[in-house]
């Protein structure tokens, strides 16, 4: 069975070229090599040609992986094996967005058949790449003041949806708790199904900043029940409003 891809999303503040160079080009200034490294601490990361490389405070290095794709600013994508053979490689892209002022992130690891025990191994990275992405959004610009910043939250069936569906499952009330949270924070605008997809929904919301987009954006991926008990699949999406009420 394939297993379907972590997808973990973050907002930093600047263009996506900002964002796009502190991911891939100035790695080293972020990565927390202690807990994600071949070596521990006292060692860096580092692009060396189309090569992520870890070198050990001893200089014994490590080849993470290998840029399959380099198209800034908007994309990059490469191989993913740290600490692993190359052939066992895993396959990893990024996508950087523009929404205001900011940038919207979006990485997508997939490939964990690879692994002789997928589902952990998909499991270990969901949590990974979410402390990760937190590390590289503390070290990206705090953003500027160019007003609201408006998303959408795509909801789909999960992997977890049983045969009752979505809207029956004993999970759903969870989404509802977290969509009435949104609302509590004054950021929900509209949120509901989509009646041509079975399973599916949208929630739209507004943050005044890049701080709170941030905050939104995890949560939807953290504090969200039925996306936690894989009852629903979330992506956040920019939306450029152009006009409202």
């Amino acid at each position: 069975m394939t297993l379907p891809p972590v997808r973990r999303q973050t907002v930093v503040g600047g263009d996506p070229a900002t964002a796009y160079d502190l991911f891939v080009r100035d790695i080293g200034t972020w990565w927390p090599v202690r807990s994600f490294g071949c070596f521990g601490a006292g060692s860096s990361v580092r692009l060396d040609g189309e090569r992520f490389v870890e070198t050990g405070h001893d200089g014994q290095t490590a080849t993470w992986g290998t840029l399959t794709a380099a198209e800034p600013p908007r994309r990059v994508a490469f191989t993913w094996h740290p600490g692993r053979d190359e052939a066992e490689a895993c396959d990893v892209t990024v996508t950087f967005v523009p929404v205001g002022d900011a940038t919207l992130v979006t990485l997508e690891h997939v490939g964990w058949e690879v692994y002789p025990d997928p589902t952990a191994a998909r499991t270990r990275h969901l949590d990974g790449w979410g402390t990760v992405l937190d590390r590289y959004a503390d070290a990206a610009p705090t953003g500027g003041d160019g007003g609201p910043l408006w998303f959408v939250l795509q909801h789909t069936a999960g992997p977890a949806t049983g045969p009752e569906g979505v809207f029956a499952s004993p999970d759903f009330p969870k989404h509802v708790q977290f969509l009435r949270g949104l609302h509590a924070g004054g950021t929900l605008v509209a949120a509901g199904p989509l009646p041509d997809e079975v399973g599916a929904g949208m929630t739209v919301v507004r943050v005044p900043d890049v701080e709170a987009a941030r905050r939104t954006v995890r949560a939807a991926q953290t504090e969200d029940g039925a996306v936690l008990a894989g009852l629903l699949d979330v992506r956040v999406r920019p939306w450029a409003v152009v006009m409202s009420a």
